[in-house]
């Protein structure tokens, strides 16, 4: 657990930190689908025309469900460092479009805030550097700062503690 959920959540106890693990080597795409199903529960479905067009099986893992009361009266803050960053974005834009078959139900409310750190948002260099022609430039959905965003940020950049950061 990279982001230390204990000591984030010794900082704020009134809020729950829940990592995720998204497999490693896995798209985008399944990347954000294993998020939902980790938060929610239940089996991890990519869906069928992803599936066949990427050529691997529609499920996936079954989760038990980390935040099962997940809903736009229950939305979540998400964080994403480094490709998490793109994750969280890709699973924004799934909820956006409904693309959950087990959770018709899915919007953009079920998501408070969502904050990218040293994210390729746009795009990673290194499949351009390979020849991809990189995608006109899209306008970002921002989201208002929540009380949790910002507590994790002033955390991660040393809360005001000598300095904040490397090198400070």
């Amino acid at each position: 657990d990279c982001w230390s959920s204990g000591e984030l959540a010794a900082r704020d106890g009134a809020r729950a930190f829940l990592p995720t693990h998204p497999g490693p080597l896995s798209s985008h795409h399944d990347r954000a689908v294993e998020v939902f199903y980790q938060l929610v529960g239940g089996t991890a479905d990519y869906g069928a025309a992803h599936a066949a067009e990427c050529g691997h099986a529609r499920y996936g893992r079954t989760y038990g469900g980390l935040y099962p009361e997940w809903s736009a009266r229950r939305p979540v803050d998400l964080l994403g460092h480094s490709i998490g960053g793109v994750t969280a974005r890709v699973l924004l834009d799934l909820l956006r479009r409904r693309a959950f078959a087990s959770h018709p139900q899915t919007s953009a409310a079920w998501v408070r805030s969502l904050a990218a750190l040293s994210s390729p948002l746009n795009g990673d260099p290194v499949t351009f550097a390979l020849g991809a022609c990189p995608p006109p430039p899209a306008a970002p959905t921002v989201l208002p700062p929540t009380p949790t965003t910002a507590s994790v940020l002033h955390a991660r950049s040393g809360g005001g503690e000598g300095g904040g950061g490397e090198g400070g």
